[in-house]
This record gives C-alpha cells, structure tokens and sequence, in this order.
C-alpha cells in the first residue's frame, strides 16, 4: 500500500505531504482544483510515461516519492531480490522518481537507480490505476479471453496448451515442407551424381591438412635445400668444424677439471646429434613435379568445394543431406505418411487439451457471471444480467475459444456485448463489479480509481462507496471523487484545494477529520455550510461509516 506520498514541483502541486491510511482512502475538491494532478502523480510514480511538461516553476525538476508498505510475502520481494534492490527492512520499499526540464528521467527503488521499464515490471502487481485507458482494457472483447482465464486460474493448462500447440505447428510445418519436396527422377541422377564425385574425393580435415603441409614443403624445396647445406658446411669447415670441437676434447683433459670436460663433452655431443639430424632432413627432401602438380589439383578442388559449402566439415554435411534426400525420394509416400501421422497426433494431443481447457473455461464463466450478477445487485443493478459467451474456433495457442462478455441492463433487454453498454452510469458501476471481481484475483496491493462514478448520483453513490469500502477490506482503495455518498464511506478523507497568489496557482492537499470533514462533504453536497448542509452531512457521514 501507499503509505506516504511526497510530491514537489510537479505541474501546479508546489510541495505537498500525504500520509495515507489502510483501508479505503477518498480524495474530494472543487473542479479545477487538481485532482487529476494527484492520479498523474501516482502514475508517474509507477513508471508510466511522461514529460518534461510536468514540471512546474518552482525549481528545474519535478520530484514524487512514494513510501510502500507491503506484505513480507509480496511477490515483489523475491523481484527486488533477484535484482539486487532489497533493503534489510523489507517492510518498506521507497520509490522516487526525477524529471528535469530538458526531459531526463531518473527512477530508484530503494535508492537505486533503475529504468522505467524495470520500474514498471516490478510495480505492475502492486499498483493498479484505474483510467479511462483501463476502462477500454476491460470492455475490449479481445482481452476477454484472457480475464475469464485470470478468474479461472488455467495458466498452468494454457503454458501446457501452448506447448503442444507448438510442436503440433512444428509438425505441421515438417508436414508442409516435405509434401512439397518431392523430386523428378532426373533431379535424383543429377544429386546421385553429385555424391558419387563426393564421395571418390573421400574429403576430410586431416586429409585437407596434410595436403596443405605438403605443398608449403614442396613449394620451399630449394630454400630448404640451401639452409641444410649451408649448416652442414659449418659443421664440415676445416678452421671451425666438428673436427675442430672433437679436438679440443683432448685439450680439455689436461685441465684435470672434471666437471668442465664433461660440459664440453656435452656440447660435443649436442652438435653432433644436430649434424646428425640435418643429414638425414636433407636426404629427405624430395621434389617430384608430377606428384606437386597433383597435390596442387586437389588443393584446388577443395577450395572450389569450400567456396560452395563454406569448409571442410560443410563439404561432408552436404554429403550427409545429398544421402537423406535421396532415401527420402526413393520413400516419399511412406515418409511423408509418417510425417502426417506425426502431425495428427500432435494436433490430437493439443485439440484434447483444447477441450479440456474449454469446459474449466465453461465452469468457471457460469461463476463469473454469478459473481458478477451479485456485484450488480449490490450496486443497484438488479435487473441487470451478465453472461460470458463462447464461440468455438479452429485450435490455436489458447484452444478452440473466443469469448465475448455481453450485458442486459434492463428487464427484458437483449444482451449486447459489453461496450455497447450505452448509459455513463451503469458503465460507471458495471467496471467497479470488474474491477472488484479482477483485482481480488490479481493480489493487487493499491487500487486507484479517478472518477470511476462518473454518471451517477444519490443512492447509487452510496452502493458504490460501500462497494468500495468492500474492496478496501482487502487492497488499498485511493479514490478521486465527485459524490459526497462516496466520500462519507471512506476510512480517510483528504480534500484538494487550489489557491492563486500573486504570482503562481499553488495546489495543496489536506486530512479532513471530525468536523473540518463534516464540513467538506457539506460544499461538496451542497456548495455551503449552513445549519442544514452541515446537518444533512452529518447525517450522510454517519450512514456511510455504518456501511
């Protein structure tokens, strides 16, 4: 829940401080006053996008910060966790959001700096601000499907669904592909000769590198030839030569110095293995032109084959496809009749949990509309009917059904589809049953309504502000409200007021208790505070607590 929301210089707010409470939390001010201002705010803080028209002259930025409360088991945690943005008291969670007159945001949760997008993902089970963009949400019979599922709790069927549907469309597409594959006999001689070639090239990478040795070799002979006879001639020299060395051996063992004689001898003998050693790599050498020029063919059909299929490796995996194409050839029809057996069963498998999925559906629309028809009654709606209707369609990722709500708001009226629902006030009290119905579900911690009574008034305010007081018992309710009956069933009462002064229009925000609420649901109700104004709201504060 909100637990405090601080809102500086944000478009006509100056500098405010808001306290809010458990429960159900109501907002009440003339027309004009800001109260729209406050909604933008919290969806500012939510991470909703926004402008730099947003900040007001009192400074270079606009600047919300909200203090959340929640449950130790929110599902937010184990998200704050995952990223690295828990405090140690994980009763609270501080969200402050930035935005400067050049248009830079800055969003941080718990003091760390985050996008708007994680900001968004995070927030999106917590908060929920009821708009006239969430109004289209629900009344859009596209999202239809995906509510009756919320209410049903078959996300674990639709996960399974989907992925059985996805290998069904796999196998289908297999299917598809290979019915059209079918080649001529003359297509199949000129592939069997293709691998015939390949396969007396008998390609390989250990071949392919030896070859390449091979040539470097062949194409160095005679550099080679030179550097072994240039060696060998200083092992031969007359003045410096081995026979040189080996003499000195005789000369080293007059020194009587054990240790430096076999250190001589050692060298000695190291030489003469390397002597040893270029004889034989010289003798080695060999140059056949014959067998150069076929080395250089081969070499260069391999290159011709690696352009083609990019390596060695590709060569062989060309191979390896030339071979299965064929023997798919020669037995196209029972393949292909396995792969359409293939593709049955897998849509077999989906379509049946298709219809398993349709009949939980089923079951819980016939709960959906009772427990929607119960919230209408309360909202003085009683002859109005609700009903979810199914249409089967070809199998896709979510089974064999589209849905529709539809609505009779009137004895003996046909049903229509829900955004046909033609009157504001009925629309008004139709999307608060919804919204009851739906954010119960979701575990939503803070529920916002702006004007969501728009079109109504009397009796009717009463059933929606005791609808609402329902709603509270469970989720955090801010309310934006016109009707003094909504108001007086409020846990906390705040009052918006907008004030000029010589330069600037200034918005502030206020608790109103005891007398000093008395009296707003009074203007409210009747624009004055006399004796009976004052009584009349008495008396309606009075009710609406009592609900």
């Amino acid at each position: 829940m909100f637990q405090h929301l601080a809102i500086k210089n944000y478009i006509l707010i100056q500098d405010i401080q808001v306290d809010l409470t458990e429960g159900f939390n109501v907002f009440t001010g003339e027309t004009g006053s800001g109260k729209s201002m406050l909604v933008d705010a919290m969806n500012f803080i939510t991470g909703q996008r926004s402008s730099a028209s947003v900040v007001g002259n009192n400074g270079t930025s606009a600047r919300v910060e909200a203090v959340l409360s929640l449950p130790a088991n929110h599902p937010i945690y184990t998200k704050l966790n995952d990223l690295g943005l828990n405090e140690e008291d994980e009763s609270t969670i501080i969200l402050t959001r930035e935005m400067t007159q050049d248009g830079r945001n800055t969003f941080r949760i718990n003091n760390r700096l985050v996008s708007l997008s994680i900001a968004r993902e995070c927030l999106e089970d917590v908060i929920d601000i009821h708009s006239q963009h969430e109004t289209q949400y629900l009344l859009n019979a596209k999202n239809h499907l995906n509510l009756l599922d919320e209410f049903a709790n078959t996300s674990e069927l639709v996960s399974n669904l989907n992925e059985k549907f996805e290998i069904y469309t796999k196998a289908k597409e297999r299917y598809s592909q290979f019915k059209v594959s079918d080649i001529s006999p003359n297509e199949i001689k000129l592939i069997q000769k293709e691998l015939d070639e390949l396969e007396a090239f008998k390609p390989s990478v250990e071949d392919y590198e030896i070859l390449v040795e091979q040539l470097n070799s062949m194409e160095n002979f005679e550099k080679y030839q030179e550097i072994y006879s240039t060696l060998l001639d200083l092992f031969n020299d007359d003045q410096s030569g081995l026979g040189t060395w080996y003499a000195g051996i005789d000369v080293f063992e007059q020194l009587d110095d054990d240790v430096l004689l076999a250190q001589y001898k050692d060298a000695y003998y190291s030489l003469e293995d390397i002597q040893e050693t270029l004889v034989k790599k010289k003798a080695e050498l060999n140059f056949d032109p014959f067998e150069f020029d076929r080395l250089q063919e081969r070499l260069f059909q391999y290159q011709q084959y690696i352009r083609r299929y990019s390596s060695v490796d590709g060569i062989n995996d060309h191979m390896i496809q030339i071979e299965t194409t064929i023997k798919q050839a020669q037995s196209y029809d029972d393949t292909l009749i396995d792969f359409e057996n293939e593709m049955n069963a897998a849509y077999q498998l989906a379509f049946e949990l298709a219809q398993s999925l349709s009949t939980h559906r089923k079951e819980a629309a016939s709960r959906l509309e009772e427990a929607i028809t119960l919230h209408l009654d309360d909202l003085l709606l009683e002859n109005a009917r609700f009903k979810v209707v199914f249409k089967e369609q070809d199998l896709h990722k979510s089974g064999i059904d589209a849905v529709v709500f539809y609505v009779a708001m009137n004895k003996g009226s046909d049903f229509s589809p829900l955004d046909k629902v033609a009157s504001g006030g009925e629309l008004s009290r139709l999307m608060l049953g919804l919204k009851v119905i739906f954010n119960q579900l979701q575990g939503i911690s803070t529920v916002v309504f702006d004007e969501i009574d728009t079109g109504v008034s009397g009796r009717v305010g009463i059933q929606i502000g005791a609808k609402m007081k329902q709603l509270a018992e469970t989720t955090q309710v801010l309310t934006i409200t016109h009707l003094s009956s909504v108001a007086a069933c409020a846990t906390s009462h705040f009052s918006i007021t907008k004030a000029d002064d010589a330069e600037q229009t200034v918005t502030s925000i206020e608790q109103v208790t005891n007398d000093r609420r008395v009296e707003e649901l009074a203007l409210i109700m009747s624009g004055s505070t006399s004796d009976h104004s004052l009584a009349a709201a008495k008396e309606l504060l009075k009710e609406g607590q009592a609900i």
